[in-house]
């Protein structure tokens, strides 16, 4: 859940994320004191029991450095997406419920009885979104374990028509046969340039997902397609999707 109500109440606060009983604020270079934005999104939201201060995306897991502001000091919560409940930790695994709508678009892309891979499956979005709607088989698979934890966890949750193997691995050296896959999903888009050559080697087809300044970057960097952009990162950087044949 995202809201856009802090403004009315702090001029140039941006908005703040919802991800089950914990709020994450997005700062903007203005004097505020956020303690109080914290205070002010408690009473708004009585279910709210932690409200964090992000700071940025750090790492190779692409987790968010994050200060506590008010409440209890927790991590851990289930967040709900498209139908989906999630076990997520905010501290071991990168949460945007911003992109809870190109996840759905993602769904749309797969075929009924395909084989899938979520190269950077992460606590599972790409992935439990595809199953719990297709017939797919899909394999998560990231380096980071904790998130891998986290999505067998969610199995539990949730019923689903597909089917999930969770395999922990170094995408760089993805252990799986040559064009395997009928369509991965690389959503990496800091490291994507890496990977391309082993996703295109165990893939038919791959959505890659890459941060640079435009669409013609995307093209030169990753194969020529019709690259859309999903998400601003910064003035002159922005996230672009796009599914490459390979």
């Amino acid at each position: 859940m995202k809201s856009e109500k802090l403004n009315a109440y702090f001029p140039g606060v941006r908005s703040y994320y919802i991800i089950g009983e914990i709020a994450i604020v997005t700062p903007k270079r203005v004097n505020v004191d956020y303690n109080l934005v914290a205070q002010k999104i408690m009473q708004t939201h009585p279910k709210i029991k932690a409200v964090y201060l992000k700071k940025k995306v750090k790492g190779e897991l692409r987790t968010n450095e994050l200060e506590f502001l008010s409440g209890e000091r927790i991590s851990s919560t289930i967040y709900k997406e498209n139908g989906v409940l999630f076990y997520v930790d905010i501290v071991t695994v990168y949460v945007n419920p911003s992109l809870s709508g190109d996840r759905l678009k993602n769904v749309e892309l797969v075929e009924e009885g395909s084989t899938i891979l979520d190269a950077f499956a992460g606590y599972g979005a790409i992935a439990l979104n595809i199953a719990h709607k297709k017939r797919a088989y899909v394999v998560a698979g990231d380096v980071n374990i904790d998130g891998l934890y986290l999505l067998k966890k969610s199995l539990s949750l949730n019923k689903i028509k597909g089917m999930i193997d969770i395999v922990q691995y170094d995408a760089h050296y993805l252990p799986f046969r040559d064009k395997v896959f009928k369509l991965s999903f690389g959503d990496n888009p800091t490291l994507i340039i890496d990977f391309k050559e082993e996703l295109c080697r165990v893939s038919e087809n791959v959505v890659f997902y890459i941060l640079c300044e435009s669409k013609d970057k995307a093209n030169s960097s990753l194969g020529k397609t019709e690259w859309v952009k999903i998400n601003d990162y910064s003035k002159n950087l922005f996230i672009f999707k796009g599914v490459v044949r390979c």
